[in-house]
């Protein structure tokens, strides 16, 4: 399992075998098949954009709003917001 600043490589089987433990550690990814990369695995960081997004996605659905709802929503904001 090589690794380049704190980014770790490793097979697809490995990745598989080792996944809790490899999301834990909350580092970088790179899964590789046939040693060419083929996704990417990052920590999402308390605060980040991402971090944000999935917390609105799960109080939405939580909520019960649905996908086209929340779009509508987000629209008539901008909108507000923007003119």
């Amino acid at each position: 399992m090589p690794k380049s600043a704190n980014m770790i490589f490793m097979g697809v089987r490995e990745f598989k075998e080792k996944l809790t433990g490899v999301l834990g550690k909350k580092e970088e990814v790179v899964v590789t098949r046939h040693g060419k990369p083929i996704a990417r695995v990052v920590p999402v960081t308390k605060g980040s954009p991402e971090n944000l997004l999935l917390e609105i996605g799960i109080v939405l659905k939580e909520a019960g709003v649905t996908k086209e709802e929340a779009v509508r929503a987000l629209r008539a904001a901008q909108k507000a917001v923007h003119g």
